[in-house]
């Protein structure tokens, strides 16, 4: 569900450095010279020579590994991040350890193997539903005593704590959640009479001021794509779908309402043309939203683009002279009283079996900003310019991250933040052993429907039938 070039796999190496024990001695004194022989007296008692003493031992740092997926510049920005961390507090010294590919399969082969890293940031919650399943990663509150763990829940928002929660027990901490909305280019909007002031309020409204905004050449190709969203999980939060049921034994991707989410886009692509918009994206390879200068949002080729905070990142780095945007909220469908969202959090996992969890939770509660230094938390959304929501409301107060975080981003605090916070109903990857296998399965089956290759029930009916058997399946052979 979200990622950058190839490394080989570094395996951190814990160091450890001696301390240096100093020992001090006075010495003796001489003794006092002998007083003339007629008036002879006893010696002088000597003065005890001083015992030695110790200096005590300098705190040894705790070096852990952290493995995370990120490679080139966002590997860079995740090492100035834990730098911060490692200047803020002198216990622990946290290595990052690259780890470019497959993630999952070296965690379990790690795990295996008896030297796992002492902690990993996984690219979401369903690869800590995967883990968990196969008891390879340690229960978070299980790690943490019990008051550390209290404050760790009643520091995050709730749904961002039942997010990290799998069969009960809290696995997954995230260091942030995503969020979604719309950027918009303002100067189009108004060559185009769409008055950037006053955003869509449905799904329906979304598609005319789509319309209103798309160009196209003499051959009636298109030239500037006004808005699409393809997005799978997040329409489906939309729509308040659902993706397996509430006991993780039934999956549910025929639910009515996700084959109305479905329905929407597959009418939408219909109706500009499949091809006109096959074309077109074909037409923008190797132009995504994180290829810097080339990004079709900032190339204007696209005039308006659901996604999320982490644009805001790319806009500072790489907007033309002259660019202007505003961000308007990603509308709910006409008649949905509920507003559903969909996160799945980059987040911290302990592996059964790795060195220090002890070491481990300090770093996790830290760096969600639950104890420490907020200003060390502060700065993961820094270096990456308000790359995605904090784990708390309660950030919104805090002094650095107002005026750095908040104070840089328009639209940030009231639109992706209230998008985070203040939804009704939250949709997170499926709380199952077999996550990744359905969510690639539904993404596959979803696309064969945008596109007219399938009706959405027949593709939706096909992904229930085939996911639930490899569920199923799975299960079976746990007893």
């Amino acid at each position: 569900m979200k990622r950058i070039s190839r490394r080989d796999f570094l395996k951190g190496a814990t160091l450890s450095g001696a301390g240096l024990v100093a020992a001090a001695c006075t010495a003796a004194p001489a003794p006092a010279p002998a007083a003339p022989a007629p008036a002879a007296k006893a010696e002088p008692t000597k003065a005890p020579a001083a015992e030695p003493t110790k200096a005590p031992a300098p705190a040894q740092a705790v070096q852990i590994d952290v493995w995370t997926g990120w490679t080139e510049a966002a590997a860079k920005n995740i090492e100035q991040i834990l730098d911060g961390y490692n200047k803020s507090q002198n216990k622990i010294i946290a290595k990052h350890v690259v780890v470019p590919e497959n993630m999952t399969q070296k965690l379990l082969a790690g795990v295996s193997a008896g030297s796992p890293p002492s902690t990993a940031v996984v690219f979401g919650a369903g690869i800590a539903y995967q883990l968990a399943a196969q008891k390879a990663i340690l229960a978070l509150d299980e790690v943490g005593k019990p008051d550390q763990v209290a404050t760790l829940k009643k520091w995050m928002a709730p749904p961002i704590w039942d997010l990290g929660v799998y069969k009960g027990k809290y696995y997954f901490a995230s260091m942030w959640n995503q969020c979604y909305a719309m950027f918009v280019n303002t100067k189009m909007c108004k060559e185009k009479g769409v008055d950037p002031n006053k955003p869509p309020a449905t799904w329906d409204e979304m598609a005319d001021t789509w319309d209103k905004l798309t160009t196209y050449d003499a051959q009636g190709n298109i030239n500037v794509l006004g808005g699409d969203y393809t997005g799978v999980a997040q329409s489906i939060a939309r729509f308040v779908g659902q993706l397996v049921s509430e006991d993780g034994t039934k999956i549910t991707a025929n639910h009515p309402n996700n084959i109305k989410a479905l329905e929407w886009q597959a009418a939408r692509w219909k109706k500009v043309g499949v091809k006109k918009l096959q074309d077109f994206y074909a037409s923008l390879q190797g132009r995504g939203e994180r290829s810097a200068g080339n990004d079709p949002f900032l190339s204007s080729l696209r005039a308006t683009l659901i996604t999320g905070p982490w644009q805001f990142d790319t806009i500072k780095r790489y907007k033309p002279a002259g660019f202007e945007f505003t961000v308007w909220p990603f509308p709910y469908p006409a008649g949905e009283a509920k507003k559903g969202m969909y996160t799945y959090g980059d987040g911290w996992i302990i592996p059964k079996g790795g060195k220090e969890p002890g070491a481990a939770w300090e770093i996790i509660s830290s760096m969600t900003g639950a104890t420490g230094d907020r200003d060390v938390y502060t700065g993961l959304f820094m270096v990456w310019q308000c790359v995605n929501g904090p784990v708390s409301a309660q950030m919104a107060d805090w002094p650095k991250f107002k005026t750095e975080v908040i104070g840089q981003c328009p639209g940030y605090q009231e639109i992706f933040l209230k998008d985070l916070f203040n939804s009704d109903y939250y949709l997170y990857p499926a709380k199952i052993p077999t996550s990744a296998s359905y969510s690639s399965l539904l993404g596959a089956e979803w696309e064969k429907a945008r596109v007219g290759q399938k009706t959405p029930k027949e593709a939706l009916d096909y992904v229930t039938e085939q996911a639930q058997k490899e569920l199923d399946n799975w299960l079976a052979q746990q007893g």
